[in-house]
C-alpha cells in the first residue's frame, strides 16, 4: 500500500513538472538511464541468494545483488569479473546557465535518491550528458528520447531523481 502511495504521488509530480518548467522557461523533466561499469575479482559469492562481493583494483569492495542471473553459475571466487548496473532517473532542469531557477519544490521519498548537478557537456545526438555532482564527481546520464534534452545546455543546474530498482549484471571477464 505504501509503495503504491509513492507510486501516485511521484505521478502527479512528474505529471505536473512540465507545467512548473514551462511557466520557469526551463526545459520539461525527462526520462534517463545511468550505466555504471567495473571490473574486479570476486571475493565471495552466494549463488542462493544471487549475491556477489568484488574487489575493485584500489582494494575497495562492494556487494552486488545480481538481479541478471544468466552468467552467475560461471562465477567463481578469485576469478576475474565484469559488473554493469543500470538504473532509471527523472532528470529536471532547476535553474538555467544564466541562473534562472526554477520555481517549484519536487517531492521526495525515502527511497527515491536524488543528485544536484551542473551539465558540463551533452551531445544532443545521443541525448547523453556528462554532470558534475556538489561532491566534484563526474557521471553521465543518457536520456532516454534524446528529443528531450535539446533545450537542456552546458551550466544548467539538475536533479536527478534515481529510481530505486537496480538492475545488475555480472558476467565473467574474458
Amino acid at each position: 500500500m505504501k509503495v503504491k502511495a509513492l507510486n501516485v504521488i511521484a505521478g502527479v509530480l512528474i505529471a505536473a513538472a512540465p507545467l512548473v518548467s514551462l511557466a520557469a522557461g526551463l526545459p520539461a523533466p525527462f526520462e534517463g538511464r545511468s550505466t555504471l561499469q567495473a571490473n574486479g575479482v570476486v571475493k565471495a559469492i552466494d549463488q542462493a541468494n544471487h549475491s556477489v562481493t568484488v574487489l575493485d583494483a584500489q582494494g575497495g569492495e562492494a556487494s552486488f545483488n545480481v538481479t541478471d542471473a544468466r552468467n552467475l553459475g560461471q562465477i567463481k571466487q578469485g576469478g576475474k569479473v565484469h559488473i554493469r548496473m543500470m538504473r532509471n532517473a527523472v532528470i529536471s532542469v532547476t535553474r538555467s546557465a544564466d541562473g534562472q531557477a526554477e520555481t517549484a519544490q519536487m517531492g521526495q521519498s525515502d527511497t527515491v535518491q536524488t543528485v544536484t548537478a551542473r551539465v558540463e557537456a551533452i551531445d544532443h545526438a545521443s541525448g547523453v550528458m556528462a554532470l558534475k555532482g556538489e561532491d566534484g564527481s563526474v557521471f553521465h546520464i543518457q536520456g532516454r528520447d534524446p528529443a528531450k534534452t535539446a533545450g537542456v545546455t552546458p551550466g544548467m543546474q539538475v536533479v536527478v531523481a534515481f529510481a530505486p530498482q537496480v538492475s545488475v549484471a555480472v558476467a565473467p571477464m574474458q
